[in-house]
């Protein structure tokens, strides 16, 4: 009887609990389909890849339960030092046990210039793309009220911290000309990435930034290809096409938006589909809304919206085509009596119609109109 990691298959396949019948003439197991199985109300995996997928959705859901009870558990520690400032506690140790490898990390809130600390490169997050308007929901506040929330960092070499994650309050905090309120800690290599993970489902990153990311992991050769990336991830084969058309766009077509998380998934497809119609004129319009951003950000104007800026690029390559206009045939003769006979249908078709010319004549004809308009048969 073959055995495997979901149990006895022989067993579950005859469905009796005995491998002859009454003739004593070998029982010929079949596999019950998938839709006998949800009739009978039979829940285990009935292939190997519905076990497998039924691991990953485990694994996922133990990994997300982490990362709840880690920013409860920092939630909760920095209530307790918030309550506990005014006796000067605001550097005591505080200790927080990681997503992923559990360890138990100990960590100090400091304050520390801006100038020393690096953003992790597992952070998703594009940091040029972080100005006063893609900042616009928590700079105000940052710039009145001081950073209320600290990010994480971890020590490196120097005297340098690299920054685990908050890099959109590292930015606002830059901005504002403060000092950084970070929790420091010896954050292990296997977290980091995890942690940031847990930043950005505060503030997603764009759909450029995520494809860009996943980019680089089938660089590293983490994925063959994003086929198998989307597969691993449980993204379906359109989205992961979405992705691939963001990491194509150039980046003035990120640049133009007000904050780089409003961006649609599609957005890529149909910078793509636009470009067909007329890059020029498109890019030309890029810039355009690149520099009224620039306008924007020193006069503290208003700009246009995601919805807005896809209208003003889609008006951009809108052109009326003109009907084609038709000509009257127009004759030329020669005193040798051949002739040239020319006009334009009413679909712009070129006619030319040509007698009384010889094949060697002819070639050359054909040879000059193939090497002027450079086509081939």
């Amino acid at each position: 009887m073959a055995n495997d990691k979901y149990g006895n298959i022989d067993e579950l396949l005859s469905g009796a609990g005995s491998d002859e019948k009454e003739d004593n003439t070998p029982r010929r197991s079949r596999r019950p389909s998938p839709a006998l199985g949800v009739m009978t109300g039979d829940k285990r995996p009935t292939s190997v890849t519905d076990g497998l997928k039924a691991d990953k959705q485990k694994a996922e859901k133990a990994l997300e339960e982490a990362q709840q009870k880690f920013e409860m558990e920092k939630a909760d520690l920095l209530k307790a030092l918030e309550e506990a400032k005014s006796s000067g506690s605001e550097g005591a140790p505080i200790v927080l046990t990681m997503p992923v490898t559990k360890q138990e990390v100990t960590f100090e809130l400091r304050r520390v210039d801006t100038s020393l600390i690096d953003v992790s490169p597992e952070n998703e997050r594009i940091q040029e793309f972080l100005d006063e308007i893609s900042l616009q929901d928590i700079l105000p506040s940052i710039k009145k009220h001081g950073q209320q929330k600290p990010g994480t960092l971890r020590p490196t070499k120097d005297g340098r911290f690299e920054l685990i994650e908050g890099s959109r309050r590292l930015a606002a905090v830059k901005l504002a000309k403060q000092e950084y309120l970070a929790l420091v800690g010896d954050v292990p290599d296997a977290d980091v990435r995890e942690l940031g993970i847990i930043e950005n489902k505060h503030q997603d990153v764009s759909p450029y930034e995520k494809a860009k990311a996943y980019q680089k992991q089938i660089e590293r050769g983490e994925y063959e290809n994003w086929t198998q990336l989307g597969a691993s991830k449980g993204i379906s084969s359109s989205h992961i096409s979405r992705y691939r058309a963001c990491v194509e766009l150039d980046e003035v077509f990120v640049r133009i938006l007000p904050s780089p998380s409003d961006m649609p998934l599609s957005y890529g497809e149909t910078i793509a589909q636009l470009k067909k119609k007329g890059e020029r004129a498109l890019i030309g319009k890029a810039q355009e809304l690149l520099d009224m951003r620039k306008v924007a950000l020193s006069e503290k104007t208003e700009l246009p919206d995601v919805e807005e800026v896809i209208k003003i690029l889609k008006s951009a390559v809108r052109t009326k085509v003109e009907e084609p206009k038709a000509w009257k045939p127009v004759v030329y003769k020669s005193k040798d009596g051949k002739t040239l006979k020319h006009s334009v249908t009413n679909k712009g078709a070129t006619k030319f119609e040509i007698t009384g010319v010889d094949d060697s004549q002819l070639e050359k004809i054909l040879s000059f109109l193939t090497t002027t308009l450079k086509v081939d048969a």
